[in-house]
C-alpha cells in the first residue's frame, strides 16, 4: 500500500475527516462500501484494480434499491495490474498509462486535487443476476483466460492476461447458449461473450470500441464458435483493433440481456473477479446511478 502515507499527509493537510480501511479477503470491499453508504459517508475512495472496484460498486448498489441514484460519489484511484475501467474514465488510453508512470507522491497529489475540485461524472452500472459491475462481464474463453491469468499474475503482472491466452485456447471448448436481447432470443455456440459497459479489458485490449460508460446502453459482443486454430487469430486482431471486421464478431446495443447456460456450472467473470454461474444470468442496465470523481 505505497500510496497510503501520501494520502494520509494530504488529508491531514486539508483538514478533512477520513478513515482508511484495508481489505483482507474477497468481498471485504463489497461489505465496507455497502456499510459506508448506509452510514451516509460523503464519499468513498478506492485504491486498487478493476476487481476491487467491482466489489465496491456492487456494495454501493446493494446499499440502496437497484436503479436508485447512489448519493455517495466514488473516487477511482487505479493501482491494480490492469486498470481497464480507469482507462475508460480517462481522456485516452495514453493518458491513463501516463498516469501510471507517475511517482506515488505525484500521483496521489494529482488525484487528491481532483477530489477537492468536487467534479464528478455520472456513469452507468450493469448488474448480473443482481451483482453489479462497472466495466465488462465475460463468459467462455475470456473467463478461462482470467482463471489462468490469476496463477500467472505474480510472475507477469499486468501482462498476465496475455501470457494466459494461448494456454487457455488449447483448453477451450465452445459454449452453446441461448441469448435473449431485449426480448428477442437466439441459440448458437460461442467462443466468447462480453457484456460491456466500458471499452477495455485484459490490461488495455479494446474489445468494445463503441461502448460508453455513460450512454445508457449495454454493448454486447459475441464471437461465434471458432476452431482452436481460428481462435488464435482473435487476440492478435484485438491488439490491433481489427477484430470488429471479423465475420464471427457481432455487436449489439441493448438494455437487457438474458443468457441461458448449458447444464452444469460455468464461470462468470465480472471485471476480473470470477463467480460460479448456472442456469440463467440476467444482465440489466442501471443508467447514470453512480457519480465518479473526474
Amino acid at each position: 500500500m505505497e500510496y497510503l502515507p501520501h494520502f494520509n499527509e494530504l488529508f491531514i493537510a486539508a483538514g478533512l475527516e477520513y478513515s482508511f480501511h484495508k481489505t483482507e479477503k474477497t468481498m471485504d470491499a463489497y461489505n465496507m462500501a455497502k456499510q459506508f453508504c448506509r452510514e451516509g459517508s460523503c464519499g468513498i475512495i478506492g485504491i486498487g484494480g478493476d476487481g476491487t472496484f467491482q466489489e465496491i460498486a456492487a456494495g454501493m448498489v446493494d446499499a440502496f434499491a437497484h436503479g436508485e441514484k447512489i448519493p455517495t460519489p466514488l473516487g477511482v484511484f487505479a493501482a491494480g495490474s490492469g486498470n481497464d475501467f480507469a482507462i475508460s474514465l480517462a481522456e485516452s488510453k495514453a493518458a491513463a498509462l501516463n498516469a501510471r508512470k507517475k511517482h506515488f507522491d505525484d500521483a496521489a497529489k494529482d488525484f487528491f486535487a481532483k477530489i477537492l475540485q468536487g467534479q464528478t461524472r455520472s456513469v452507468d452500472i450493469i448488474t448480473a443476476n443482481s451483482m453489479a459491475y462497472l466495466n465488462i462481464a465475460n463468459l467462455g474463453l475470456d473467463a478461462r483466460i482470467v482463471q489462468n491469468a490469476a496463477n500467472l499474475k505474480q510472475k507477469f503482472g499486468r501482462y498476465a492476461y496475455f501470457a494466459a491466452v494461448y494456454k487457455s485456447i488449447t483448453q477451450h471448448k465452445n459454449m452453446p447458449l441461448e441469448i435473449t436481447i431485449d426480448g428477442q432470443s437466439t441459440q448458437n455456440a460461442y467462443t466468447l461473450v462480453a457484456i460491456c459497459n466500458g471499452q477495455y479489458y485484459g490490461g488495455g485490449m479494446r474489445i468494445a470500441p463503441t461502448a460508453q460508460i455513460d450512454d445508457g446502453q449495454i454493448t454486447l459482443c459475441t464471437v461465434n464458435a471458432l476452431s482452436r486454430p481460428k481462435t488464435m487469430i482473435i487476440f492478435p486482431t484485438l491488439m490491433l483493433e481489427k477484430h470488429t471486421s471479423l465475420k464471427a464478431v457481432t455487436y449489439t446495443n441493448c438494455k437487457k440481456i438474458t443468457i441461458k447456460l448449458p447444464p452444469g456450472q460455468e464461470t462468470l467473470c465480472l471485471d476480473g473477479n470470477l463467480y460460479p454461474a448456472s442456469g440463467e444470468i440476467e444482465f440489466r442496465l442501471l443508467p447514470s446511478v453512480l457519480d465518479v470523481f473526474v
